[in-house]
C-alpha cells in the first residue's frame, strides 16, 4: 500500500492471538503476559517473533495510525500467520497469509490479504492475492510523455476488486508449473473533467484472465529469503466470452536472486517485466511506481502497454529485531519496443527500516524517491 508524502508511525499495538488448534502445551513458551494495558503491549511486542513449534496456526496483529496530506488521518491494521498443512514435516517450507486493512477521513479505505500455502510434500502449492478498495486517483494519460507533465492529471475516485490466484504442481526439484487466474473490477467516478485534462477510455474497466506458468524456486523461505532464487514466466489470455471489456494477452517475467554479502547482509536482486497487446484497458496496462518496483513514484502516473523494471537492495540486519535497507531501481514504460527509450528511464533509490514481526516476517517503513517524487511506504513482507 502506498501513502504517497507520509509520515506513518506505530502508536500502539493490538495484543490479540488467534485461537487455533494446539498440541499438549510447549513446556518452551514464554510466561504468561503479565496485568496492566502497558505491560501486556510491551510482552505482546516482545514476544510476536517468538517461534511456537507447538501452534499449527500462529497469528498475530498490529496497527496504528497514520497521516497523509492527500488522505487526512487514517487507521491502518496489518496481520501475519505462519503455518504448515503438514506440522509434522519439519522440512517443509512455511506457508503464510498477511492481511491489511486502512481507512481515512477523506473516504479512502481498503481491505486486502496476501497468502502462500505449501501443500504436504511441497507437491502442491497455491499462492493467492485479493484486495477491495476506493481511493481518490489520479490519471495522467498512457505513456511516459503523459506522466512526465506531472502536473497535468485527472483527479477521480477508483472503486478496485481484484482477485488472483496461482496453482502450481512440482514437476522438478524446485521447478513449479501451473494454473494462474486474474480477475479485476474497477470503476471509475467522481471524474474532474476540467477543460484540457486527460480524458479516460471508459469508466468502467472488468477483465478476467487465465493462463499457464512455470516457476523455479530454491528459496529458503518465501516472505523473506536470505538466500536462492525465484523466477516466474507467466501468460494469461483476457477473452471476449470471459465478459471482458476488451479482448488481449500478455506476458509477464519475474526473477529475483539473493545473495549473501556479510555477515546478516543480503543482496536481492528484481528484473520484472509486463508486455501486453494493443487492446488492453487502461487501468489493467503496466504501471509503474508504487510500493513494490520503482518507489516514490505514484502508482499508475506512468503507465503503458510494456513495462521493463530492475532493482538492486541490500537489507541489513542491525541489532535485535531492527533492520535496514537500501535501493536503486529503474525502469520504463513503452508502447512497443522499438519506441524504448534509455532517456526515458525513470530513477528511484531510497532507504527503509525492519522491524521482525514475525519470525523472518518484516514490517516495514520506506522512504522512496525519483526524479520529481517522493514517498513514504508501509508494509509487511519484503518487497519481493
Amino acid at each position: 500500500m502506498m501513502i504517497k508524502n507520509t509520515f506513518f508511525f506505530l502508536l500502539f499495538c493490538c495484543p490479540l492471538l488467534a485461537a487455533a488448534q494446539e498440541l499438549p502445551a510447549d513446556t518452551t513458551a514464554p510466561p504468561a503476559a503479565p496485568k496492566g494495558l502497558f505491560n501486556r503491549i510491551v510482552y505482546y511486542l516482545k514476544h510476536t517473533n517468538d517461534v511456537k513449534k507447538k501452534k499449527k496456526f500462529d497469528f498475530s496483529i498490529i496497527g496504528g495510525p497514520y497521516y497523509a496530506p492527500e488522505t487526512s488521518a487514517g487507521i491502518a491494521v496489518m496481520a501475519a500467520a505462519q503455518y504448515r498443512t503438514d506440522y509434522r514435516d519439519s522440512l517443509l517450507p512455511v506457508s503464510n497469509a498477511s492481511v491489511y486493512m486502512s481507512g481515512s477521513l477523506t473516504g479512502f479505505y481498503g481491505i486486502g490479504i496476501n497468502s502462500s500455502t505449501i501443500f504436504p510434500h511441497d507437491k502442491y502449492r497455491l499462492s493467492g492475492k485479493a484486495s477491495f478498495s476506493s481511493m481518490p486517483n489520479k490519471y495522467w494519460g498512457i505513456g511516459y510523455t503523459a506522466g512526465n507533465d506531472k502536473d497535468n492529471y485527472t483527479d477521480y475516485t477508483l472503486l478496485t476488486n481484484k482477485i488472483s490466484a496461482d496453482f502450481s504442481i512440482r514437476i522438478l526439484p524446485n521447478l513449479y508449473a501451473g494454473i494462474g487466474v486474474q480477475v479485476n473490477n474497477g470503476q471509475a467516478s467522481k471524474v474532474d473533467s476540467g477543460f484540457n485534462k486527460p480524458l479516460m477510455p471508459t469508466a468502467s474497466v472488468f477483465g478476467f484472465g487465465i493462463g499457464p506458468f512455470i516457476i523455479y524456486d530454491s528459496r529458503d523461505f518465501i516472505p523473506n529469503a536470505y538466500k536462492g532464487m525465484y523466477a516466474r514466466l507467466g501468460y494469461k489470455n483476457f477473452p471476449a466470452f470471459l465478459g471482458n471489456t476488451a479482448a488481449f494477452s500478455g506476458w509477464e517475467l519475474q526473477v529475483d536472486n539473493y545473495i549473501p554479502l556479510w555477515k546478516k547482509a543480503i543482496l536481492a536482486t528484481d528484473v520484472y517485466g509486463q508486455s501486453f497487446t494493443s487492446n488492453v484497458p487502461w487501468t489493467l496496462m503496466a504501471e509503474a511506481g508504487g510500493s513494490n518496483r520503482l518507489r516514490g513514484y505514484y502508482e499508475g502516473r506512468f503507465r503503458d502497454k510494456n513495462y521493463l523494471a530492475v532493482q538492486a537492495e541490500i537489507r541489513q540486519r542491525i541489532y535485535g529485531r531492527n533492520g535496514a535497507a537500501v535501493w536503486i531501481g529503474a525502469g520504463n514504460v513503452f508502447p512497443d519496443i522499438n519506441a524504448f527509450r534509455f532517456n526515458q528511464t525513470l530513477i528511484s533509490y531510497g532507504i527503509g527500516y525492519r522491524w521482525e514481526f514475525k519470525k523472518r516476517v518484516n514490517i516495514r517503513l520506506d522512504y522512496g524517491m525519483g526524479k520529481d517524487q517522493s514517498g513514504f511506504y508501509f508494509g509487511i513482507n519484503e518487497v519481493f
